[in-house]
């Protein structure tokens, strides 16, 4: 059974060898590997007299070559010498063997792979003489690449079984362990990378059209902000050439805010674009009873009323208080000129020159309705704009 194993064992190393598809980038130079064994001789190895033979070093040269991303062949001669532990007898041994490397992985750094192989042992020993026989091996090992050029560093440890019977006639086979330290060294130089195919010509496209400007017009009038000189012009507003809201009879307000659009030419309005009367009436601006402080709902007319005087800088007024004849003529002048000082001071704060401001209190004369009546009165107390220079 064992002769059959060691005559199937070389043809099932090459049929593995040739298992896989080879690999683009695999390095498939035929490498040299000179090698040095520690051979643990098999305790069997004994003679008449009981003595062992000792273990000892051997040598190892072989070539190799990558056949694929799993699979290394290797051709080797090895040859080892294993002294008797007494006398002069000695076992002196040379042999070709034939290996398949299957490599668990390539990385440069550490490729672990399982060894099998078979070929033939030549042994001399005492005076048997010479006799050639089967051997097998199989074990692990890993190689390091130590070079640029591709040296890698080996090791391996081999279970190897000798089927020596005329050695030592009352044993068929020796079995020894061997730790295998060398080289692997490639020759030539080492293969590069295919280039990579040249890319297809691509034809040029036509140049692409230059992109049309873009116009931005933040506002919406219609007029582009580069070239709008009032920008921010209401939604809907009519505009002209330069962006700017129309104000089409010239009065300084814009139609968009004009409650009195027509206005004759050279004629001064007020905020809201209508001509200012000699005397204003200020409906809105109250007072706290018997007070001079302005009521909260008096401010926003009052702002507009700002908002004329400083359109007009020129424009001096006075502002003249009124009240209805409830309780004593000099209270009620004290209070209305008070009132029209408040309403002064107010004006002031929004910016109005104070020279163009003078308050005057005028208590209950010149009443615009009855005093007989709670709606009269209410009329009466009052503060007007008397224009004294336009």
């Amino acid at each position: 059974m064992k002769s059959r194993v060691m005559r199937i064992l070389p043809a099932a190393v090459l049929a593995a060898a040739f298992a896989a598809p080879a690999s683009a980038d695999l390095d498939s130079r035929t490498y040299f590997v000179p090698a040095i064994s520690y051979v643990g001789a098999d305790a069997d190895r004994k003679a008449p007299g009981n003595d062992m033979a000792d273990d000892n070093v051997g040598l190892q040269l072989g070539l190799g070559k990558a056949l694929n991303q799993r699979w290394n062949m290797e051709f080797s001669l090895v040859g080892d010498i294993l002294n008797r532990t007494s006398g002069n007898d000695k076992f002196e041994q040379v042999g070709l063997l034939i290996d398949g490397l299957f490599f668990f992985s390539r990385n440069p750094g550490f490729s672990p792979y399982a060894v099998i192989g078979a070929g033939a042992l030549n042994t001399e020993f005492a005076g048997n003489g010479r006799n050639t026989n089967p051997m097998a091996n199989i074990g692990l090992g890993f190689m390091r690449q130590v070079s640029q050029g591709g040296t890698k560093l080996r090791f391996d440890a081999r279970y190897r079984i000798d089927q020596d019977e005329r050695s030592i006639p009352a044993h068929e086979q020796f079995e020894d362990w061997l730790v295998n330290l060398g080289l692997a060294i490639p020759f030539g130089a080492a293969p590069q990378p295919e280039p990579a195919p040249a890319p297809e010509p691509v034809a040029e496209a036509a140049p692409a059209a230059p992109a049309a400007p873009v116009v931005v017009d933040s506002d919406g009038d219609g007029v582009p902000d580069a070239s709008d000189a009032c920008a921010g012009t209401p939604t809907g507003a009519k505009v002209d050439a330069k962006g700017c809201e129309l104000d089409s009879d010239g009065d300084g307000v814009v139609d968009s805010k004009d409650s009195c659009p027509g206005t004759a030419a050279g004629v001064k309005v007020d905020v809201k674009g209508c001509k200012i009367p000699e005397v204003v009436v200020l409906h809105g601006v109250n007072f706290a009873t018997g007070s001079a402080r302005l009521l909260p709902e008096s401010l926003s007319v009052l702002d507009e009323v700002a908002a004329t005087l400083l359109k007009h800088p020129e424009m001096v007024v006075e502002i003249a208080g009124y009240t209805d004849n409830t309780g004593s003529r000099a209270f009620n002048e004290r209070l209305s000129y008070r009132r029209a000082k408040s309403v002064r001071s107010y004006l002031i704060t929004k910016g109005v020159a104070p020279g163009n401001l003078v308050a005057k209190g005028y208590g209950p004369a010149n009443p615009v309705a009855s005093n007989s009546t709670a709606e009269g009165r209410a009329e009466n107390r009052r503060v007007e704009l008397h224009i004294i220079s336009k």
